[in-house]
């Protein structure tokens, strides 16, 4: 696998110049540090230690009997695939700062990491999902005084604030021995495939590649997809119905790399359209001239 030492050289000019930014620049640092401003109550529940009170974990968390909130907002672990999204155990909640907690063997933020990730509970309340950041390692993650987060290995980007990249993205600290980028997001490190620093689940990782090439994720637009012998992923979503093969993203007429193809079939933010995008119809044949013989 691919190792360099130099960030401009791995990364790419765009992503080495926004890291250099994020480690060094005052202002990036004082946006970085949220405001945990504390609670007193919620609804008739009032913070205190008692049994029946919402009881303070640090950092803006508190327990609700076998449950945990951000403030007033209950939040629920990302779960199994085809099961129910689950409370966090308070007796396995650690915060660490600047939205960040340890649960279990698991790094999560406190915020939703797509426009779905909430539930309507039964009392009407809303409450929202958290996902896992797979890559990071619980032992040594932590988060320091300008809210920059990193473990052991990595040194990791938040770009929640920009929908349109991956929410987080590793940095590796030093040489990064068995990490490599694959380009739009998707790297390959430990024989598995993230995206960002999510796991791409059921990839075949040593065929597995970015569908636009090894771009920088910065310039793929919302074409983020990747593909194995024979499956497609979106981000780290599979994609149904797309058959590796043929899945391409055209280059031209297609702003934002938006529109992805097989065939004449198209698909859009990793969905496949009812009716295709002209994109994928391709050039128009020429009209054959058929020359009629003089008598």
């Amino acid at each position: 696998m691919g190792r360099t030492s130099h960030p401009s050289t791995r990364l790419g000019a765009p992503l080495a110049l926004l890291l250099g930014g994020l480690l060094v620049s005052p202002s990036a640092r004082a946006q970085a540090v949220p405001v945990e401003t504390p609670i007193t109550q919620c609804g008739d529940k009032k913070v205190g230690p008692g049994k029946d009170e919402l009881q303070p974990l640090g950092h803006g968390f508190y327990a609700e009997g076998e449950r945990v909130r951000r403030g007033c907002t209950p939040l629920l672990q990302q779960p199994l695939k085809n099961r129910p999204p689950q409370p966090f155990a308070p007796e396995s909640f650690k915060p660490l700062g600047c939205g960040y907690f340890r649960y279990a063997t698991g790094i999560y933020w406190d915020k939703p990491l797509g426009e779905q990730d909430t539930v309507d509970e039964a009392d009407g309340v809303r409450a929202e999902v958290l996902t896992r950041l797979d890559l990071a390692d619980a032992a040594t993650f932590e988060v320091n005084e300008d809210c920059q987060p990193r473990d052991a290995r990595f040194l990791y980007l938040n770009h929640t604030a920009t929908p349109a990249l991956p929410p987080f993205v590793a940095v590796p600290r030093g040489e990064g021995s068995g990490y490599e980028e694959l380009g739009c997001g998707f790297v390959r490190t430990e024989g598995r495939v993230f995206f960002g620093v999510q796991l791409v689940e059921g990839a075949h990782a040593p065929s597995f590649a970015s569908v636009q090439g090894r771009l920088p994720y910065v310039e793929c637009g919302e074409g983020l997809y990747g593909k194995d012998r024979t499956r497609v992923w979106w981000r780290q979503q599979l994609v149904k119905g797309a058959r590796a093969k043929l899945f391409r993203v055209p280059k031209d007429d297609n702003p934002g790399a938006r529109v992805a193809c097989v065939g004449r079939r198209s698909f859009q933010l990793g969905v496949v359209d009812k009716k295709p995008n002209p994109v994928c119809r391709g050039a128009k044949k020429s009209a054959r001239v058929v020359k009629k013989n003089k008598r």
